[in-house]
């Protein structure tokens, strides 16, 4: 009679073998056994059976440990594994399946069962031919002491899984500040593979973090950034949307000068971030190619691919909560408590540091004519235009703020008078010059705005609200006198 396959069966209980082996055998299976776990790891490798019946509870080590051995070694991860043992607890069976199992016995179980069960994993066994065989090119005889080693190793292994799981997962419940959120994620990973520069880019958001872990020259960084556009490209991001993003570099005196000798052919790891089935991001990272970045940075970063998907996905969800908080809704811009809120700060960090400052009150010029004319539609559109036109003429260190209606505040912190006149008089003739939308006639529509200056230290200011009130009557003056005009009060 011709043998269906080799099965290896695990247990140290002899009734329990003596029976399964009458059913196997009497199906046309070749039964071997072990009786204990290191035997049953030893005899998977020696004899490469084409299916393994593993009990739970065996002498040396349980049956778990030996699935996760078996099934954490690519060359034999490929055996049908049964768990078949007395043991009903749904626990029991979740933690089978989560060690690798292919199927799960209950002992009580009809002959019939455990010989569909064995048929059915019998194709899968099949089907790995090629693997089987390599395996058995590389076979070997595996003792006692190899057996333990593997299984300390992969306990370690695991140990060190859930430290680097557990250490990304425990940002979520710090909140912290979305960009420290980043970096905290590149200092975990610092610790643990050292690559030289990490990549972040967020689509929606349109930034881009780089991370230097190691001294990287100037040529290799940007070798880094145009891989990351490749691959962030893959995932329908726009190359052409490069120039617009916001760079945020972390470790930026880890850059050094180019040389020939510090331009590495760099290796890259990185992984897609998924979100309600959509890619928000990929992070990246680099290091000059060797074998252990190769093979462990990919593992590494897969490993924890969940983990830093959550964290980032509550980091920009927590910090987009933060910025409606903070905004107006129709400008994008600050609105006006919290610039009353930044105003405070700067006007206590100008004492304590003894700095200038300086606040421009702008108003646009017969605004309730135009929405009496046009309607409020066209006046929200005007809003938004005149606030983006605001931040082309300010440096990133500056803030604007709709403070009201159809008035915007402009605070410039480290700028003395003579400088923040000329930033006023940037920006009202940027809007004097600039052509609005279309109205009656095909014509294009033009707005002008009054400006009002002011800086502090200066003279009868006590607190936060007198320079407010220079600003105002600066503004005031400039619309008295005939408006579109910049006016200043010391």
């Amino acid at each position: 009679m011709n043998k269906k396959g080799l099965v290896l069966l695990a247990d140290d209980n002899k009734l329990v073998v003596k029976v399964n082996t009458s059913i196997l055998e009497n199906e046309g299976y070749q039964v071997e056994v072990a009786w204990d776990g290191v035997e049953a790891v030893s005899k998977a490798y020696s004899l490469l059976p084409d299916i393994l019946i593993l009990d739970i509870e065996m002498p040396k080590i349980k049956g778990y440990q030996v699935c996760r051995l078996l099934k954490d070694d690519p060359s034999i991860s490929w055996m049908p594994i049964v768990i078949l043992t007395g043991r009903e607890q749904q626990s029991d069976m979740f933690w089978g399946f989560k060690t690798g199992a292919d199927a799960y016995i209950t002992k009580g179980f009809k002959p019939e069962v455990l010989v569909s069960t064995v048929e059915s994993l019998l194709e899968k066994s099949k089907n790995s031919k090629e693997a089987k065989e390599l395996a058995r090119r590389r076979s070997r005889e595996i003792n006692e002491g190899t057996v333990i080693s593997k299984a300390m190793d992969l306990l370690d292994s695991k140990l060190y899984e859930t430290t680097v799981l557990n250490e990304i997962a425990s940002l979520s419940s710090s909140l912290q500040d979305y960009k420290e959120t980043v970096r905290s994620i590149f200092e975990i990973f610092g610790k643990l593979t050292s690559y030289s520069v990490g990549g972040l880019m967020m689509f929606e958001e349109g930034d881009l973090f780089v991370y230097m872990n190691q001294p990287t020259s100037v040529a290799s960084i940007r070798d880094f950034e145009e891989n990351l556009f490749d691959l962030a490209a893959g995932y329908a991001w726009k190359k052409r949307d490069a120039a617009s993003l916001h760079r945020i570099v972390f470790n930026e005196d880890r850059v050094v000068k180019n040389s020939q000798s510090s331009r590495p052919e760099l290796s890259f790891a990185h992984i897609p971030l998924t979100a309600q089935k959509k890619v928000f991001g990929v992070l990246v990272l680099a290091a000059p190619t060797t074998p252990s970045f190769k093979r462990d940075a990919p593992n590494l970063i897969k490993l924890a691919k969940n983990e830093i998907t959550m964290v980032l996905d509550n980091a920009r969800l927590y910090e987009a909560a933060k910025q409606l908080a903070v905004t107006d809704g129709l400008t994008k811009v600050y609105n006006h408590r919290f610039f009353q809120e930044l105003l405070e700060k700067e006007y206590k960090r100008s004492d304590r540091y003894d700095t200038e400052f300086s606040l421009i009150m702008l108003d646009i010029d017969f605004f309730k004519k135009i929405n009496d004319t046009y309607g409020h539609l066209l006046g929200d559109e005007i809003l938004k235009e005149i606030a983006a036109l605001i931040l082309e003429c300010l440096r990133s260190m500056d803030v604007v703020a709709r403070y009201g209606g159809e008035e915007f505040a402009i605070l410039l912190p480290e700028t003395n008078l003579p400088e923040a006149i000329k930033t006023a008089e940037r920006i009202r003739r940027t809007i004097e010059n600039h052509d609005f939308m279309e109205v009656q006639g095909g014509k294009p529509l033009k707005i002008t705005v009054s400006l009002g200056v002011t800086t502090y230290p200066s003279d009868n200011i006590n607190d936060r609200s007198d320079i407010l009130t220079k600003a105002d009557i600066a503004l005031y003056e400039a619309k008295e006198t005939g408006r579109n005009r910049v006016c200043y009060k010391v």
